[in-house]
């Protein structure tokens, strides 16, 4: 019985750990739930998103190591109600079947399993609060903050606020994206604004984005947005499919004039304005919120 209460701490702390970290991967996808659900606007979202990951992995460390153990479960079940008081506003205003993003993408919940899962740890927790005093046994109270500290460079070194820096240099004949077919209707890059998302049909971060991008709506971005898709045809056509983006105006390419255009650099978004590229951006620089803000979805 001496370790019952303790094991219990260290997985209950464990899973609040696990939820922070999964959130991270990709960051951009608890971004867009965050914008799309919770109504942020993409200026908040970085800086939001950042906060509520570091605070659960402080309080899952807290937890784990017994620091301050009353206020720390306290403040687990409080985040833990706030949660699940929003989600079973989601549920009953009908948008209960969209993933929450408590794990991240890898391990998706529709509202009602979320709050079963909530009510479970707030359970535990509360137990937890009772027998704080047996909970608190093997502990190590210098670790939780210490941990935490170093939680916050990490974050921020390997997840950075994000910075947009088109290329400056970048010239493209809008010829050579006009080559690839979208339709009659929709092949005109000459009027208006036009965003050029370019991937690679075996990249792996480009399959990231286009799982992200299918959750827009299709009718908001008809008229301006363009996929195009590099590599061979049955690698495109599965690309497609998997990351559920057939709804979009799509282009597959082997045009390498193209491929050299983006020094093969995947995904690339170029924005074209009237039939003159204005610039470009490539690689880690791309991502749902530029997206959103070329597209002036906000």
């Amino acid at each position: 019985m001496k370790v019952l209460f303790p094991s219990l701490r260290l997985l209950f702390g464990l899973i609040f750990i696990a939820s922070g970290i999964l959130k991270l991967f990709p960051l951009d996808y608890f971004e867009l739930i965050l914008v799309d659900q919770v109504g942020l606007s993409w200026n908040a979202v970085p800086f939001f998103s950042r906060f509520v990951i570091w605070a659960e992995i402080v309080i899952g460390l807290c937890i784990v190591f017994a620091f301050r153990i009353k206020w720390s479960l306290i403040a687990s079940l409080t985040m833990l109600t706030v949660f699940t008081v929003y989600l079973m506003a989601q549920v009953l205003s009908g948008n209960g079947a969209e993933d929450c993003g408590c794990f991240g993408e890898l391990i998706p919940l529709d509202g009602p399993s979320s709050i079963i899962k909530n009510i479970v740890l707030l359970f535990f927790g509360a137990v937890l609060l009772v027998y704080k005093s047996k909970a608190a046994r093997f502990k190590w109270p210098l670790g939780g903050p210490i941990l935490s500290l170093v939680a916050i460079p990490v974050i921020i070194g390997f997840f950075p606020l994000p910075e947009y820096n088109a290329d400056a240099d970048f010239e493209l004949d809008i010829e050579l994206l006009e080559r690839n077919e979208f339709g009659q209707e929709l092949s005109t890059f000459k009027a208006g604004r036009k965003i050029v998302v370019v991937m690679l049909a075996k990249c792996v971060h480009c399959a990231q984005l286009a799982s992200l991008i299918a959750q827009l709506e299709p009718e908001q971005v008809q008229d301006n947005l363009r996929i195009i898709i590099m590599g061979p045809a049955d690698a495109a056509d599965f690309f497609i499919e998997d990351t559920n983006i057939q709804e979009f105006p799509i282009s597959k390419s082997t045009d390498r004039e193209l491929l050299g255009a983006v020094e093969g650099t995947f995904p690339t978004v170029i924005f074209a304005e009237n039939g003159e590229v204005k610039s470009k951006w490539k690689g880690k620089d791309v991502n749902i919120k530029l997206l959103n803000e070329l597209l002036q979805l906000d």
